[in-house]
């Protein structure tokens, strides 16, 4: 049989919809997440925007076509400003948009865009491959997390549903309930880069520290997340921006934590002639820098938990 796309395993792995957070079940979508993550995180990259897509219109309105694979495209990184202006016939985009993953692989997305110096949230519809590339734009080198095909797109005359008004995207809970459905994701991968050392046949006594040491980073991150969910279950319209800060900075140490003990256990070993182990460090590395580190960690100790 013919080894599957991409696309063939991004519309098998949305085909069904997950739970949505705060429903009950939360636990249920994370973990779905989470073994994706350790299958693989590319395709990871990839689907769980799809289920993001879904909570977020089940949330805020809008155009949901469960038939077809979703992306959430709202990084606005300097280099790239996507603005919407209104015309006779509705809402139209301009400029361009960065670090667009699946852009050739899905035919719906929702994007943001500056609306009179706001950011707000718009559903666009287009084919697979449909959204041009950016020909100067900095173009995706590195190895890490090539497999989720992530470039930058012009925008520019693409029609737009608006989704909810300007700052209405970020000021919901459910932003942050999505944000620890991606720290799922790495936490999977974590899991699955520590497999040749659980799988290692012999170990000194410093290799099994090694390996116990990921164990604990691995059970803390999972009793973590289990934990987000129970709270998010118990009150899903709680504000959940200090519980997302903490569960991925932990998810995040976790993945270092990993990374960093199963390399110093085994040597080059594993990165240089396990191809899989090899691909996925170096996903996870470019993965989890969607935590923004010391940045993440200061907002965190702004909040207010009075």
């Amino acid at each position: 049989m013919p080894h599957p796309t991409t696309r063939d395993r991004l519309l098998a792995a949305t085909a069904e919809p997950l739970p949505l957070p705060g429903g009950g079940r939360t636990w249920e979508r994370w973990a779905a997440l989470l073994d994706l993550g350790a299958e693989d995180l590319a395709l990871a990259k990839v689907v769980e925007p799809h289920h993001d897509a879904h909570a977020i219109l089940t949330d805020l309105g809008g155009p949901w076509d469960a038939s077809v694979p979703w992306a959430v495209w709202a990084a606005e990184p300097p280099f790239a400003v996507t603005k919407a202006r209104r015309d006779d016939d509705g809402w139209v985009l301009e400029g361009t948009k960065a670090f667009c993953s699946g852009a050739d692989l899905v035919s719906r997305a929702l994007v943001t865009a500056q609306d009179d110096g706001r950011s707000r949230l718009f559903a666009i519809a287009f084919e697979p491959g449909g959204l041009a590339p950016v020909a100067d734009a900095p173009a995706w080198t590195g190895p890490g997390m090539v497999g989720a095909g992530t470039r930058t797109v012009g925008l520019d005359g693409v029609r737009a549903v608006p989704v909810g008004g300007p700052g209405d995207y970020t000021d919901r809970p459910g932003f942050w309930h999505g944000a620890i459905g991606v720290a799922a994701c790495w936490l999977g991968g974590a899991r699955a880069a520590a497999a040749p050392l659980e799988d290692a046949g012999r170990l000194d006594d410093h290799g099994l520290a090694h390996r116990g040491r990921v164990r604990v980073a691995l059970h803390q991150a999972e009793a973590v997340l289990r934990e987000a969910a129970r709270e998010v279950d118990d009150d899903p319209t709680a504000p959940a921006e200090h519980l997302a800060h903490c569960v991925r900075a932990t998810v995040a140490d976790c993945v270092d934590t990993v990374v960093r003990h199963v390399g110093r256990a085994l040597g080059p070993g594993p990165l240089a002639f396990d191809e899989e182990h090899g691909r996925r460090v170096a996903d996870l590395e470019v993965f989890v820098r969607q935590h923004h580190a010391e940045r993440d960690l200061a907002r965190l100790g702004s909040l207010d938990v009075s």
